[in-house]
């Protein structure tokens, strides 16, 4: 059954997700390509100062990247699954609920994974081909929170998709957006360094939180 739902996910999400990989491979291209210019124009103890002490960081342009994607990848995973209800159906497959919206979000993360790889794989190469190699734990502290709004944003487009009241979903939307918001303030590069781990909280919370509105609308008729 496990398995069942697992081929019906990609293949209804297959195409959406081609397209927002490639635009991540196209945001990838476009910050390696910023960043080589940035050496060719000066010497690398200049572009070295100005993103590691002045906070000019070069590859800010990824900041929403992984937001973008979070959104686009819930929206198009669980819109189909609202239409006609056919979300209620599959949660009375004889198939544990919990363990049924697990399997859909562990999807959902997997693809987001895959959608954002580009980002990850450029940002690591062009760290470790133009900068020293204590840069990369920078870059790793600096960009962690922007691919985990990432997460919230995907978390939060589902409870907002699959809640089916109209007060909660827009209480959800907005905890979702603040959550999500959270991640995304400016921040010295490597400033979150001590409490990253405490930024897991929030997104751990909203993962629990999507099987509330998940029972619910198994459980209650809507009209």
């Amino acid at each position: 059954m496990i398995r069942s739902i697992f081929f019906k996910e990609f293949y209804k999400i297959r195409w959406l997700l081609l397209m927002v990989f490639l635009t991540n491979v196209g945001v990838a291209v476009y910050v390696f390509v910023h960043t080589r210019r940035l050496f060719v124009l000066d010497h690398p103890e200049i572009v070295w100062y100005r993103v590691l002490h002045l906070g000019q960081i070069n590859y800010e342009d990824f900041k929403y990247i992984p937001l973008l994607s979070g959104i686009i990848i819930s929206v198009i995973q669980f819109l189909p699954e609202m239409w006609e209800q056919r979300l209620r159906i599959s949660l009375h497959l004889p198939v544990s609920s919990t363990k049924l919206i697990f399997t859909h979000l562990f999807i959902g993360l997997v693809a987001l994974c895959l959608a954002v790889f580009p980002s990850v794989a450029a940002l690591i190469w062009m760290t470790v081909i133009y900068f020293p190699p204590e840069t990369l734990l920078t870059v790793v502290q600096t960009t962690l929170p922007w691919f985990l709004a990432g997460v919230a944003a995907y978390f939060g487009g589902t409870l907002v998709l699959i809640e089916p009241n109209l007060k909660f979903k827009t209480f959800n939307m907005i905890i979702s957006a603040g959550v999500a918001g959270l991640y995304l303030q400016w921040a010295e590069p490597g400033q979150y360094s001590g409490i990253i781990h405490w930024f897991l909280i929030p997104i751990f919370l909203m993962l629990l939180s999507v099987l509330l509105p998940a029972y619910r609308f198994r459980y209650r008729r809507m009209t």
